[in-house]
């Protein structure tokens, strides 16, 4: 007999609390926001004019997304997207930085319902018990709910700010472009199809934005369960690290891709055809004087 099997993988988050909507992701978005609050009391609520400790990181972390964003949008549209682009990064970091904490994914109550479980004395689980735990916390960024809804947020926000800035003509002008048609004839057809494509990509963006992050991250999970299983010490030195980084990473790409795609947005199509006409005039006046 076995001493034990390797942990059971599900995709959907397990309720909790019977009777209740409550699961297991749930009650980690909730620690993950409790966690977030009191980190960012105790660091910007004396506010020294010499920053230390958690002050002096809050801060480095607020100024390296401020130069970010300022650096890709510019100052005046950098203002507008922080908050949202900001409050993305950092819940996402906090949020993939629960997996590695100890007892996550690995404590919780048995599934009772199963009919391998047997009697269980002790607190440890053996044969065909061991891999019928229903973990009490799993991080939040592991329940596609969450990550469909972070990129609902992302893509609607992003349409929300290109109307207020460009205009409901300008906007609306990228996905039905009628005006191309009558313009272009033939060719402007094309223009047209062009912003029907733009439609079909703004749901694609919900995909790809909420599975990225989604499949990322339950994957690196469900690694280092496994390996958790199979080489206790070597998954703590090898995939840790590994998680760590890839927990970074997501965030920043989530984030940076919101980013960039609030830039894109907010840019009026029209403007862009001045410039080009703006660049080649000048180039053919630099001609003629060289000349």
């Amino acid at each position: 007999m076995n001493l034990w099997k390797l942990p059971n993988i599900s995709i959907a988050p397990d309720i909790i609390i019977p009777g209740t909507w409550i699961t297991n992701t749930l009650l980690c978005t909730w620690i993950s926001i409790i966690i977030l609050l009191v980190v960012f009391y105790f660091g910007i609520r004396r506010q020294d004019l010499v920053p230390s400790g958690l002050q002096n990181a809050i801060e480095w972390v607020v100024e390296f997304l401020q130069n970010l964003i300022e650096g890709v949008a510019g100052k005046e549209k950098g203002k507008k997207f922080f908050p949202l682009v900001a409050t993305f990064f950092i819940f996402i970091l906090f949020c993939n930085l629960l997996d590695i904490i100890p007892g996550i994914d690995t404590i919780g109550t048995i599934d009772v319902t199963s009919k391998s479980v047997g009697a269980v004395h002790g607190p440890l689980l053996w044969g065909a018990a061991s891999n019928q735990l229903i973990p009490w916390l799993r991080p939040a960024t592991t329940d596609l709910n969450l990550t469909l809804a972070m990129a609902l947020v992302s893509v609607v926000a992003t349409q929300i700010v290109s109307f207020s800035m460009l205009g409901f003509k300008d906007q609306i002008s990228k996905y039905l472009n009628f005006k191309a048609i009558k313009e272009k004839g033939g060719m402007g057809f094309v223009d047209f199809l062009v912003g029907i494509l733009e439609i079909i990509s703004e749901f694609g963006r919900l995909i790809s934005f909420s599975f990225r992050l989604f499949g990322n991250v339950f994957a690196g999970s469900v690694l280092l369960a496994v390996f958790a299983y199979l080489l206790p010490v070597v998954a703590d030195i090898v995939f840790i690290p590994f998680e760590l980084f890839v927990a970074v990473i997501q965030a920043f790409v989530f984030a940076f891709l919101t980013l960039l795609f609030m830039q894109v947005g907010t840019t009026s199509h029209s403007h862009s055809d001045e410039n080009v006409h703006e660049a080649v005039h000048e180039y053919e006046e630099n001609a003629a004087t060289a000349h």
